[in-house]
């Protein structure tokens, strides 16, 4: 290798160390190296390029400016010759909160709205839901609401703050106005800037006039029983929260003979969720619909209907009770066309005069005194016709008794004559039945002998006749014999004699020795 390469090679070599310690080392990991941490975003402002025209703040590509998309969490590597770079912190939206979005570029909005798209400048019409969100904070400015919650009991009348105009009392969807759609009990996220809620107690709501100003009285029948049950419940059964009413001064009216009637009345009505929407589109909230029409409505129907009584009909209870009908059926007629459910028009108590009361009440009690006697007097009648009634009975019973007893006897001596009857005829069955089987039993035991004799019968001839043709087979009866014994002989058969000479073997026993041993003869002896 000569020089000239060697010098190549070494000027190589230090440009490379150059580049990597300088460029890789210092410029990219030093100058140019930019860690966001999770919570943060990095902000890029272009230091090149084209100036934006006036009123511009965020810039397009080949622009000077702020750049709209930040760069998320990690580490970037960024020329500061080229841009700006600002760490902001991301933005957060906590739990149970809106983010309400008001973004500062974008087109115009059109005329007569206020509410932006998403590339209109202005407040957006959606919002951001609980969570974290990287928005530019040169391009949006954000802030945090609470979500709307419509406790139990209420629902959330909804009123459109843009839109197009409404075409009848409730608006549509798109429209600007009172909703037809109520919000029940929730938690919704609703951009306060473009909706407004009002909510509506749905449950039992009540109005008393007392003329004493004290708390509801309890009164004893079923009427008043729903009454008090509906006051003392909780939930949506209790007044209405949105009314400060109280109990108001007893309704005052004068009756057809010219005396002043005071009258305590309690009314318990009712919001139903689908008609809260027209109900506040026309009339406004509770305490409203309360003053302007529950209470008007009140002292008209008692005025009307009460100018038709004299002062008296207010004491007698059927003439009360035909106003009572009438004030509630006019109370409920003239609410329910303007959907509001009256469940109760309860008129507790009327104050008439003294000068008319004292007389009727006077006369009335001694009426009521002559009635008690008469009563008392048809009771004691009644209790000794019970009493007589009674001794007939106990007579009665005894008869019936002493009657009972007799028959029982009857009864029991017949019991006992059917079952010794019955015993007796059971025991000649049994004894007829005993006879019927021992004759059974003889005639078995009969045909059974029979039956033997005919088999021994039988056999005997048979082995005669047997006897007869083996005989006859073997040429006689010596020769039958002959094969019989020749039959009953063993297979191996073994024979000795002994020759002794003249005479017979039991009377030359003495020479016997000469013939042969007399071991031998004995072991055939034993044999």
């Amino acid at each position: 290798m000569n020089s000239r390469t060697v010098k190549i090679t070494i000027v190589a070599i230090l440009l490379f160390l150059v580049w990597l310690v300088g460029y890789e080392g210092f410029w990219v990991w030093t100058v140019k190296n930019t860690y966001v941490n999770p919570d943060e975003m990095l902000v890029l402002i272009a230091k090149t390029g084209k100036d934006m025209p006036s009123g511009q703040i965020i810039a397009e590509p080949g622009q000077k400016g702020v750049l709209l998309e930040p760069l998320g969490p990690g580490r970037h590597f960024i020329n500061p010759f080229l841009f700006e770079r600002q760490l902001k912190k991301q933005q957060a939206v906590p739990a149970n909160m809106v983010g309400i979005v008001t973004a500062k570029f974008g087109h115009n909005l059109p005329t007569g709205e206020f509410l932006a798209g998403p590339s209109e400048r202005g407040i957006q019409r959606e919002v951001l839901l609980p969570g974290i969100y990287r928005l530019n904070p040169y391009a949006y400015e954000v802030k945090t609401v609470s979500m709307v919650e419509v406790g139990p009991g209420f629902v959330g009348v909804v009123t459109s703050r843009s839109g197009k105009t409404a075409k009848s009392q409730l608006a549509d969807p798109d429209e600007r106005g009172v909703q037809k759609a109520v919000l029940p009990p929730g938690l919704y996220a609703i951009n306060p800037e473009a909706y407004s809620i009002e909510h509506v107690e749905i449950g039992y709501n009540q109005v008393t006039m007392s003329h004493s100003a004290a708390a509801v009285k309890a009164v004893g029948d079923t009427t008043g029983s729903r009454l008090a049950a509906a006051i003392g419940a909780g939930g949506s059964s209790s007044p209405s929260s949105s009314s400060t009413l109280g109990v108001l001064p007893a309704v005052t009216f004068p009756s057809s003979d010219g005396f002043d009637i005071l009258l305590d009345v309690t009314v318990l009505w009712q919001l139903l969720p689908q008609d809260a929407p027209s109900v506040y589109a026309r009339y406004g909230n509770i305490s409203r619909i309360e003053n302007n029409i529950l209470i008007p409505q009140i002292n008209s129907a008692a005025r009307i209907k009460g100018s038709t009584f004299g002062a008296v009909d207010f004491i007698v209870g059927d003439k009360r009770e035909e106003f009572q009908r009438g004030f509630q059926n006019s109370i409920e007629t003239t609410l329910h066309a303007k959907s509001l459910q009256v469940d109760l028009a309860l008129v507790q108590d009327t104050i008439v005069p003294e000068n008319i009361s004292g007389p009727v009440q006077d006369a009335k009690i001694a009426n009521e005194w002559n009635l008690a006697n008469v009563e008392r007097t048809k009771t004691e009648a009644k209790k000794a016709e019970l009493d007589e009634m009674i001794g007939r009975i106990e007579q009665a019973k005894q008869v019936v008794e002493f009657e009972t007893q007799r028959l029982e006897g009857n009864l029991g001596a017949q019991q006992q004559k059917a079952e010794q009857e019955i015993q007796a005829q059971a025991r000649l069955l049994v004894a007829d039945l005993n006879q019927q089987t021992a004759a059974v039993r003889a005639d078995i035991k009969r045909k059974i002998a029979s039956a033997n004799g005919d088999v021994t019968q039988m056999t005997g001839a048979a082995a005669g006749e047997g006897y007869a043709q083996l005989v006859s087979a073997a040429g006689g009866a010596a020769d039958y014999a002959a094969y019989t014994f020749a039959q009953n002989l063993p297979v191996q058969l073994k024979l000795s004699y002994i020759v002794a000479g003249p005479g017979t073997l039991w009377t030359d026993l003495k020479n016997a020795n000469q013939v042969a041993p007399l071991g031998v003869l004995k072991q055939q002896e034993g044999k």
